[in-house]
């Protein structure tokens, strides 16, 4: 079984792609009165920054000791 930060990373990765992926469509929407409820943005933030905590977690820059 992987490190649980090897884990956490992945997910946040791939959670911050697919936020990016609905803020490019938002952004080249068709018709522009046609508003989402998404903070796509702010997922993408609190995804890469997960992303970064758990690399560093995970390699030992930090430590919880």
């Amino acid at each position: 079984m992987p490190p649980l930060w090897m884990v956490i990373c992945g997910l946040s990765g791939i959670c911050a792609v697919i936020a990016e992926i609905g803020n490019r469509r938002r952004n080249n929407r068709n018709n522009i009165e046609d508003v989402g409820f998404m903070p796509w943005s702010t997922i993408t933030a609190m995804s890469l920054l997960t992303f970064g905590l758990s690399i560093a977690f995970g390699l030992g820059f930090i430590s919880t000791e």
